[in-house]
């Protein structure tokens, strides 16, 4: 799924090259995907609508347009969007499609069909799930060590992992980028919050804050369509029995609350004897 450096990315493109353009079309693919909350039908209500601007909201990439709508999108699990120029080629999937006065076409795509994309009056957000909940934006001035400290307090029965995955606390750090700060931070993903000292808690702090800046520049540099999910430079995150980059132990895959994490055995040793002794693989390959 797109995560926090990926959307960004997205707005700063959109923000280029949407604001102004006309909707002159829809073709509707897959309506599954769309969560009309107006009295007109979807394509109706979006035809000669101009995009006025694009912002961000935790996961959401929010299309603002000139009749007072908003086009709100939770890309969720597969969901791509493609700013398609003429003669280049769909890229598969189609949900839905807007041609635009320039001829260019923008297509939300979807092989799961797992995608929502909320068409409202502007400010109406209240039949969007977990857009009103949304938690500290970890890139604000307003996400202090002090805040998280707290945040951890009131947290601290949940798993390390859990919690910084929570979007209701943190918003919004993804599955990949989560493994990247628990390696950076050198914590291991199923440590219980109350468990970690003070130390750790500054450690995964900075750890979320460098991390994330650092997906940015990276996802920047790639330079790649907004299609493209740029995760070559992860470090961790599906990266199961390959060496670890700091110590050259095997990259484990574990499951926490039905989610896989990757993570490296020592240099995230757990706070209490697993079941299996990971470290006594340090150095071996896994396969597989």
């Amino acid at each position: 799924m797109p995560e926090l450096p990926d959307l960004l990315y997205i707005q700063d493109y959109l923000r280029n090259n949407l604001p102004g353009r006309t909707i002159r079309d829809v073709v509707v693919k897959r309506p599954v995907v769309i969560r009309n909350t107006l009295e007109t039908p979807f394509r109706e209500s979006l035809k000669e609508q101009q995009f006025t601007g694009i912002h961000l909201h935790g996961p959401f990439i929010e299309f603002e347009l000139s009749g007072s709508l908003d086009l709100i999108v939770n890309l969720m699990l597969a969901g791509r969007l493609q700013h398609q120029r003429p003669r280049e080629a769909p890229v598969g999937h189609l949900c839905f499609c807007f041609t635009l006065d320039d001829n260019s076409r923008l297509n939300l795509c979807d092989e799961k069909q797992m995608a929502k994309a909320y068409l409202v009056r502007h400010g109406d957000y209240q039949r969007i799930p977990r857009y009103e909940t949304q938690g500290i934006n970890i890139l604000s001035v307003a996400f202090t060590g002090r805040l998280f400290h707290s945040l951890a307090n009131t947290h601290r029965r949940s798993q390390v992992r859990v919690f910084i995955n929570d979007q209701s606390v943190l918003s919004a750090i993804g599955n990949a980028y989560a493994d990247e700060i628990l390696f950076e931070a050198r914590i291991h993903p199923k440590t219980v919050i109350g468990k970690l000292s003070l130390e750790e808690l500054d450690r995964l702090y900075s750890a979320i804050q460098a991390v994330i800046r650092w997906g940015i520049q990276k996802v920047e540099e790639a330079r790649e369509p907004i299609h493209v999910k740029v995760r070559e430079h992860l470090k961790v995150r599906n990266r199961r029995g390959e060496a670890c980059v700091r110590c050259g132990t095997t990259i484990r895959r574990e499951g926490v609350r039905g989610f896989d994490v990757y993570f490296c055995p020592h240099c995230q040793p757990a706070k209490r004897t697993p079941f299996i002794d990971w470290q006594s693989t340090r150095g071996k390959n896994e396969g597989g």
